[in-house]
This record gives structure tokens, C-alpha cells and sequence, in this order.
């Protein structure tokens, strides 16, 4: 993940217990996966969501992450026979190489991409995937749509979104949540408040602020253009179904441009 809320170990393995039963998106990336001959490349890996089930498909794949935490959950959950379909490198989605090595398949899943808050840093990410790309391959990525967002400005009331038992600990953890928004600059910000109930009783409270850009569907094809790349296709979430004013999701596929 390209975002120092998950610095440290803890946060890392609240971001697993955030999304351990988002599954929807994975069929879309291992149906992608199949279609290439090479293995696929995911950007921000993070602690291996998307790239555990590929593996688990028998389909290699490649991660990388800027953040040292998510890269060990994700190799500690490699057992001897997931190992050999998984490559983890420590690289910045927004400047790495790969010494020549291309791919079939890129992608950036789960609004990933949004953490790039700068068109200089999203056009930087766009060319690396144009360097990575064998010449029939696709990048696929999953983001918001700008008509999902709630606009307003100030402050959410904090609501709960969750108590759940962390199977590591055993203890049990509170998420709260305020969201704003910032329309001119297209961002969302979440405050995440994670209370942690410990085995006396006691709580422990960490707060973390994750800001996001939105882009939209005209926006992310100049961001492509820059890049040498062209938009493919568009879809309305991980189903391909068709996108309109009511999708919540945008999916992008792009190639590389004269492809």
C-alpha cells in the first residue's frame, strides 16, 4: 500500500481485519490473470488480498509495496506451496523498475490508485505500468466513482462500522469512522478510530486520517494519454457490468497505445 497510515505493525494488521471479507473484485483479477501467458503484477499489494487468491489459483504473480509491514503479513502467510507462485519487492508504485521484466496483466485493486493525490505522481505511476506491459497486455484498476461520493464538506457523525474479534490476539476491536470531503480538490478524508478492548478490560485507541482522490472517467483518459497508454474498456464494478450514472465503481482497463 502507497500510504503511511500502515507504518507500523499494528495498523497493518488492522487494515487485514478492515478488509478480510472483501472478496468481490477477486474473480475479476484472476479472470484477467488467466488470459496472459506471463505472471501478473499488482500495485500496492499490500498484505496479499488479490495475490493470495491468485497464487492460490496457481497463477504467479508479482507485489510490490512501499510499506515494509504489509510485505511481511503477506510473506508470512506463504506456505511451501504458495511461495514458488509469489515475488515480493519493496518499490514505490510511482517510480520502480523491474529490470526489463513485463507483464500481461497489471493492476492496482480496491481504490488503491487514489491514494496518488498528485496528477504528477498518477501520471509517474501510469508510465511505470506503460514500462511493465508486454505489448497485448491490459492494466485493470478499480476506483470510486465521482457520483458515489457524499460531497459535503464538513465532518460525518461518528458512526460504527464494526466490532470484530482479531484472530490474533483475541481481543476485540471497535472501528469508528467520520468522513469529509474537499469537492474542489476531489478528495475524500476518513478519520478511522480503532478501540482496541484488551483482556482487563482496558482500551486502546489508534486514529488514523486516509485521504483519497477521486478521478473521473474523462480525467483518468488524459492520465492515460500521458502515459502512452489508451482507455479499453470501462465498467461499472468488478462484474463488468456496464458504467453509468448509478455505478458506484469504476473500472478502468487500458492498454498500451497503437496495441
Amino acid at each position: 500500500m502507497p500510504h503511511e497510515a500502515y507504518a507500523d505493525d499494528e495498523l497493518a494488521s488492522l487494515y487485514d481485519l478492515v478488509y478480510q471479507d472483501e472478496d468481490a473484485d477477486l474473480a475479476l483479477y484472476e479472470q484477467f490473470a488467466r488470459r496472459g501467458q506471463r505472471p501478473s503484477l499488482e500495485l500496492g499489494v499490500g498484505s496479499g488480498r488479490v495475490a493470495l487468491h491468485l497464487a492460490r489459483c496457481g497463477l504467479p504473480v508479482v507485489g510490490i509495496d512501499s510499506s515494509l509491514r504489509m510485505l511481511a503479513r503477506l510473506e508470512a502467510r506463504l506456505d511451501p506451496q504458495l511461495a514458488p507462485n509469489v515475488r515480493l519487492v519493496e518499490a514505490d508504485m510511482r517510480d520502480f523498475d523491474l529490470g526489463g521484466e513485463t507483464f500481461d496483466l497489471v493492476y492496482c485493486a480496491f481504490d488503491t490508485f487514489e491514494h496518488l493525490l498528485t496528477i504528477d505522481d498518477r501520471i509517474a505511476a501510469l508510465r511505470c505500468v506503460a514500462r511493465h506491459l508486454t505489448p497485448a497486455g491490459v492494466f485493470v484498476a478499480q476506483m470510486r466513482s465521482l457520483t458515489a461520493i457524499d460531497w459535503s464538506p464538513a465532518p460525518s457523525a461518528l458512526t460504527h462500522d464494526w466490532t470484530r474479534r482479531d484472530p490474533a490476539t483475541g481481543h476485540l476491536v471497535t472501528k469508528l469512522r467520520s468522513s469529509s470531503a474537499c469537492p474542489a480538490a476531489q478528495t475524500t478524508t476518513d478519520t478511522l478510530i480503532f478501540d482496541r478492548i484488551g483482556d482487563d478490560g482496558s482500551v486502546r485507541r489508534r486514529t488514523i486520517e486516509v485521504t483519497l482522490r477521486v478521478a473521473g472517467r474523462f480525467e483518468m483518459e488524459l492520465l492515460l494519454q500521458g502515459a502512452s497508454l489508451r482507455l479499453r474498456s470501462i465498467y461499472g464494478g468488478p462484474d463488468l457490468s456496464p458504467f453509468d450514472d448509478a455505478s458506484d465503481t469504476m473500472v478502468i482497463v487500458a492498454e498500451l497505445e497503437g496495441s
